[in-house]
C-alpha cells in the first residue's frame, strides 16, 4: 500500500509532505519526509481592513487581498472568520475569484456579527502555474487592523 498525504504547515514558513510505503504484510515500513520552503506566504496579502457603520445599528467589515506575487493566480478561494474576545467563531466569509492578476485587488465585504472583535484568515487557496497553494490558518488579528 502506497500513500501520500499533505499535512499543511507544521511550522511557520515550511510545508511538509509525508509519503509512506508499507511492505508486504506490514513487516517493512518506510516513511519519507520532504521539506519544501513556502515562498508563497507573502504572495497574497491582506492590504485593506476597515469596519464601517452599515446603518440600522449594524457594522460592515470591508477588506481586500492583493496579489504581490511575480505571477497571476487562478482559482483563488479565501475563508475568513470573525471571532469574539474568547476566540469563538461568530461568522464566516467565503469568496472565490477565477483569477487575480499581479498587483490586482480582490475586494471583500461582510456584515459584521455582533460581538466580533477579531478577524482570522482561516484559509487561502490558489493555483499558480502547475502549483496548488494552500495556506492558513493565520493568527487572528484585531478587526480593522492590518497585519504588521
Amino acid at each position: 500500500m502506497v500513500g501520500e498525504t499533505e499535512i499543511g504547515e507544521l511550522r511557520p514558513g515550511r510545508r511538509w509532505m509525508i509519503a509512506s510505503a508499507v511492505g508486504v504484510a506490514g513487516l517493512m515500513g518506510l516513511s519519507i519526509v520532504v521539506d519544501e520552503a513556502v515562498n508563497e506566504r507573502d504572495d497574497i496579502v491582506l492590504s485593506h481592513s476597515e469596519v464601517i457603520d452599515g446603518g440600522a445599528g449594524g457594522s460592515v467589515w470591508r477588506g481586500a487581498l492583493t496579489n504581490l506575487a511575480a505571477d497571476g493566480c487562478r482559482d483563488l478561494m479565501v475563508e475568513m472568520r470573525f471571532l469574539d474576545r474568547n476566540g469563538r467563531l461568530l461568522g464566516e466569509l467565503r469568496r472565490r475569484a477565477a483569477a487575480l492578476g499581479v498587483g490586482r485587488r480582490f475586494d471583500l465585504e461582510a456584515a459584521l456579527p455582533s460581538g466580533a472583535v477579531d478577524l482570522q484568515i482561516y484559509a487561502l487557496r490558489w493555483r499558480s502555474g502547475d502549483a496548488s497553494i494552500e495556506l492558513g490558518p493565520f493568527r487572528p488579528r484585531e478587526l480593522g487592523r492590518l497585519p504588521a
